[in-house]
């Protein structure tokens, strides 16, 4: 950021979507290997998820390590139909590209059904990527997260998800110092959740209502900016810059 540069609320949206390019670029590169990937290894049948690791690992390391983005973990995630047992997720993560390893994943009666969860729920429904968040990500980091989703076909079916993360405090590090430039600024997501906070009283994770009305509960009106490519929208206080 040039310290003279003219920082508009559109300029600040722009910065926002080219962050996420980034992230879904490497993503967007894997999707065809990993259909065939997929095709080549369930040719016999589905795979156990010890199978899926062994196939996913060295893509995965290889996103977390070329890329410009502050990504903290990424992998992907099959449907039952592509590993029937053992953990369907197949996930690095950390400085150390940590292999996230739990037994509360894949069938049974105390297993987390990922299935359910948004970044894996949007894609499959919509055929689209997605981005979730934030949430705290109980499954993995613990930190509050948002995750890039991409939905994986396999001759038009739906075999799962290639996503990867980002930590909210890495993307307001990079955000921050622009919309802070703003004054009073939000960067919130399509359900109002906060993901960026330039306005005193507001803290990531916080809901802002109103976003469907176009009525935010704010005290005083703001001026929108609704991103084109990803699920987010940038408010600007009357009065301030932007």
């Amino acid at each position: 950021m040039k310290v003279n540069e003219l920082i508009t609320a559109d300029s600040v949206i722009a910065r926002i979507d080219d962050f996420f390019d980034g992230v879904f670029t490497p993503l967007e590169a894997w999707l065809p290997k990993r259909s065939e990937q997929i095709r080549e290894r369930t040719t016999k049948g589905p795979m156990t998820g010890a199978q899926l690791v062994s196939l996913t690992q060295p893509d995965a390391h290889e996103m977390l390590s070329n890329t410009d983005r502050p990504l903290y973990g990424a992998g992907f995630c099959a449907t039952e139909a592509v590993v029937s047992v053992g953990n369907p997720l197949a996930w690095w993560q950390g400085p150390d590209r940590a292999l996230l390893a739990s037994s509360t994943f894949g069938p049974g009666n105390a297993a987390i059904d990922l299935e359910r969860l948004e970044w894996f729920r949007v894609p499959a429904a919509t055929g689209e990527r997605h981005v979730a968040g934030p949430f705290v990500d109980y499954l993995c980091s613990n930190e509050v997260t948002l995750t890039a989703s991409m939905p994986v076909f396999m001759d038009d079916a739906f075999v799962g998800v290639a996503c990867a993360d980002v930590l909210a405090a890495d993307l307001e590090a990079e955000m921050l110092p622009l919309i802070s430039r703003l004054g009073d600024a939000l960067l919130v997501n399509t359900r109002g959740r906060v993901v960026v906070s330039g306005w005193a009283g507001y803290d990531t994770g916080d809901l802002v209502r109103g976003v469907e009305t176009g009525e935010f509960a704010l005290d005083r009106p703001v001026h929108v900016v609704r991103s084109q490519r990803h699920p987010f929208l940038l408010l600007v206080g009357a009065n301030s810059a932007g």
